[in-house]
């Protein structure tokens, strides 16, 4: 009997567990997470914003309906609409790049405006009109950008590229952020995906000359100028780059031969039954030197080329020579392009009889 009565407790106890049904989820609200990675890139007057749109909701359901992102631009306390875009669902095959909106600060800028710093941010709402309000801030600095260089030349030199360009005096700075004036030299290959830094130099009131020495020979480049302020205050540091000058555009043919060798001096060697002159000289310290020529003459005859390769060393074994000849000897170099120097001053050597 009481066997009966256990085994009837335990089957009403999970016949009352099976049909309890569980607590029913409140429906997603739809509001999308605030934007958190928000970026802000000035060039001039030019500001770029980038940012991911958000894929997710404040109580973790993926964003199923449109909504749209609100950028908003703050300066001195006042806030102002710069671009309403809209928010694609999470769930959308074809959803768009990522976000992207430019604004100008020109005006402020030309204003005369006082502020240090621009700020942005981004609302994104959902499909009700709701949201958790704005994410991260960018912010840049209302710093002045000199203007672009004028009269950019790029030429070719023996040492390499020469980039020259005029410059003005730099501009007057109405923020309390302190600031330094620069110029950027930029190169890109031809063929080349991106351009790269040569060399940042202090900006002035003077014509500059820059000399490049990083470049291959027999190659085509393009150069420009960039303006750049540095600036730093209340704990912060940045820079902000000016609009580029003109591109100008240099091939680097080299036609510039090595220096001329020195130091020659010729010695007469008779210990071995075939006479012979050795001579030697200055080594060459041209990068893309190849090797030398020698030339020889005797008294009221041209020099004549005496070696058959290039000689890779600054010595030669002459043993093309008569007893009881006087003989002349001059050497230049030549680089890997074939471009050969002049002839070294020449020194003399006898041959006894």
């Amino acid at each position: 009997m009481r066997l009966f009565t256990v085994l009837m407790c335990l089957l009403a106890i999970g016949t009352a567990g099976c049909g309890t049904p569980g607590a029913t989820l409140p429906p997603s609200l739809g509001i999308p997470k605030p934007v958190g990675d928000l970026r802000a890139i000035r060039k001039g007057a030019a500001v770029t914003l980038t940012w991911s749109a958000p894929t997710d909701t404040t109580d973790g359901e993926l964003v199923r309906k449109p909504g749209k992102m609100q950028l908003s631009r703050t300066v001195g306390g006042a806030s102002t609409i710069v671009a309403d875009l809209p928010l694609e669902p999470a769930v959308k095959q074809d959803r768009a790049a990522p976000p992207r909106a430019t604004d100008s600060v020109a005006g402020l800028l030309a204003a005369g405006n006082t502020s240090d710093f621009v700020s942005y941010s981004v609302v994104a709402t959902g499909n009700s009109g709701k949201g958790a309000g704005a994410g991260n801030q960018a912010a840049v600095a209302l710093v002045p950008t000199a203007d672009p260089p004028q009269k950019v030349s790029a030429t070719a030199q023996p040492l390499g590229i020469t980039v020259s360009w005029d410059q003005s005096w730099p501009p007057q700075n109405p923020t309390r952020l302190t600031t330094q004036y620069a110029y950027r030299i930029m190169r890109k290959q031809e063929d080349a995906k991106t351009p790269v830094m040569v060399q940042q130099v202090n900006a002035g009131n003077t014509a500059m000359a820059f000399v490049d020495t990083g470049i291959e020979w027999q190659k085509k480049y393009e150069y420009w100028i960039t303006p750049v302020t540095l600036w730093q205050g209340g704990g912060k540091k940045g820079e902000v780059e000016g609009n580029d000058s003109q591109v100008v555009s240099v091939f680097a043919n080299d036609i510039f031969p090595p220096v001329v060798p020195s130091g020659l001096q010729a010695v007469f060697s008779g210990i071995t039954q075939q006479p012979s002159i050795d001579l030697t000289w200055t080594p060459n310290t041209d990068p893309d030197l190849a090797g030398y020529n020698v030339y020889r003459h005797t008294a009221n005859e041209a020099p004549v080329k005496i070696n058959g390769d290039l000689v890779k060393t600054p010595s030669f074994h002459d043993t093309g020579v008569k007893a009881g000849t006087k003989y002349f000897y001059s050497v230049s170099a030549v680089d890997l392009r074939g471009n050969e120097s002049g002839k070294s001053v020449e020194t003399s050597e006898a041959v006894p009889d």
